[in-house]
């Protein structure tokens, strides 16, 4: 177990800033980046199937749900991580490995429970969220198939951020990267061979899912992890849940209000018809990859954050924070270039409809402007969650997915039509973005006092921050 440590934990505490973020950022940024094109393979094969956008806009209408889901999942897996590596800089290896196998078994119960209700309740769920009478059923072959893969889909990513916590990202990586390349080949087998077309879709997403568990999994039931999964002797301990909830909640909003924010967008698009909700749809699934590139990012900057503020490196933190804001920056601002460039190209890949790509075109412009400004406040969402601020990170996960984005939505909506539509992130950026360099000074003013203190030996170092 210590040999463990000394090869990935210390690594982050000992290894290049640089090259401690970038090893741990480079395979999260691949994971994140292959989750995006799980569902743009979806989007794409479903685009040319029969269906047309009529599949498109079943699969956009359960895009909602999807997330909803997803935000679940996060509310253990990301404050799992965050306290796991927070653990692991204070060297508490058993507490560590509690902490794991509470968060994998919090993610597989809520899947189920995801499972169970999401069957009971699709149809109006898929109504209300904007299906119509040509979609439902198509929405309605969709959503089951995903729903009973929830659990599975919960589980996975509580592995995935377990894993990175650690410093084992390579074998994050591995299990999803394999998962993604098998929905892209059974996709076109499941939509056409079989011509079984949007539900082919979905159960060519579910199997490849499986896949994943049974390759993350492995990691634990073989024992190459240094936070172990035990079953055995195994009970809740209160402590350690309510700390994950509330540091994963902040994470848990974010993912929540996009689908919220999604789900609004949608309501807001019916009127303009199918068409409308498939083009945003699409927009949405575009904009998700580049947002997986900075959220990736930011996945492999949080534990060394976390690991060095555990284990009071002060300069080594402050350096991971200048050279994690810089990168993040430059990723926001080459998604934001290449969307607007190259948009008529993104969106033709999807659809051949003109009316779609009409409506496409400018809107994939206006969601992706201000990317920059969403970069900056994930980070600094980030850095609370690693240093267990979470009040912090609860005030930037809802300042721009939900304080700032659901009520522009709809005002937007109302007094300009389509086009309010559309600007309505860039808003919510702006304003949010405004909110994160208001408490980016104050989470350094909180650094720099702590670093004092503890130079001052007024910190006790065996007290838990």
């Amino acid at each position: 177990m210590e040999e463990k440590i000394d090869l990935r934990a210390q690594m982050m505490g000992t290894a290049k800033i640089p090259t401690a973020i970038i090893r741990l950022a480079i395979p999260a940024i691949i994971s994140m980046v292959v989750m995006a094109i799980y569902n743009m393979a979806d989007t794409y094969f479903v685009s040319i199937s029969p269906e047309g956008y009529l599949g498109t806009a079943a699969v956009s209408v359960f895009m909602p749900i999807m997330l909803t889901t997803q935000a679940l999942s996060i509310l253990f897996a990301a404050g799992g991580a965050a306290y796991l590596s927070r653990l692991l800089g204070a060297k508490e290896l058993e507490k560590a490995g509690k902490t794991a196998t509470t968060t994998i078994t919090l993610a597989f119960l809520m899947g189920v429970f995801v499972a169970v209700a999401g069957c009971i309740a699709a149809r109006p769920m898929l109504l209300w969220l904007g299906a119509s009478d040509s979609t439902i059923e198509l929405a309605m072959d969709y959503a089951i198939v995903m729903f009973l893969a929830s659990p599975v889909q919960l589980t996975n990513m509580a592995f995935n951020n377990l894993l990175r916590a650690e410093g084992s990202a390579l074998q994050s990586m591995t299990g999803m990267v394999i998962g993604a390349v098998l929905n892209i080949i059974m996709d076109p087998i499941f939509i056409f061979t079989f011509n079984m077309g949007v539900m082919g879709a979905a159960v060519a997403t579910a199997i490849s899912q499986v896949v994943a568990f049974l390759i993350l999994s492995s990691n634990y039931w073989r024992k190459k992890t240094v936070a172990p999964f035990r079953l055995k002797g195994f009970r809740f301990d209160r402590e350690i849940i309510s700390y994950i909830t509330r540091i994963g909640s902040s994470t848990f909003l974010t993912q929540l209000l996009a689908a919220v924010g999604f789900a609004v967008i949608n309501v807001c698009a019916k009127p303009y018809g199918d068409a409308a909700i498939a083009a945003f749809g699409i927009v949405n699934r575009i904009q998700f990859l580049g947002f997986a590139l900075i959220f990736g990012f930011a996945q492999g900057y949080q534990p060394v954050a976390g690991y060095n503020f555990g284990a009071y490196k002060f300069k080594r933190l402050k350096s991971a924070m200048k050279f994690g804001i810089a990168v993040a920056l430059a990723i926001g601002a080459c998604v934001t270039l290449l969307c607007y460039f190259l948009a008529p190209q993104m969106m033709h890949i999807f659809t051949t409809d003109d009316y779609v790509t009409q409506i496409g075109i400018p809107a994939l412009r206006w969601f992706t402007a201000g990317f920059t400004l969403t970069a900056f406040t994930l980070i600094m969402m980030m850095t609370h969650q690693a240093f267990g601020r979470a009040t912090g990170a609860l005030v930037l996960s809802i300042s721009r997915q939900g304080v700032c984005l659901i009520p522009t939505v709809l005002v937007l909506a109302n007094v300009l039509g389509l086009i309010g539509i559309m600007i309505s992130p860039l808003v919510a950026d702006v304003i949010s973005g405004i909110i994160a360099v208001i408490l980016a000074v104050r989470i350094f003013g909180y650094i720099r006092r702590r670093e004092e203190e503890y130079a001052l030996g007024l910190v006790d170092t065996c007290v838990e921050q």
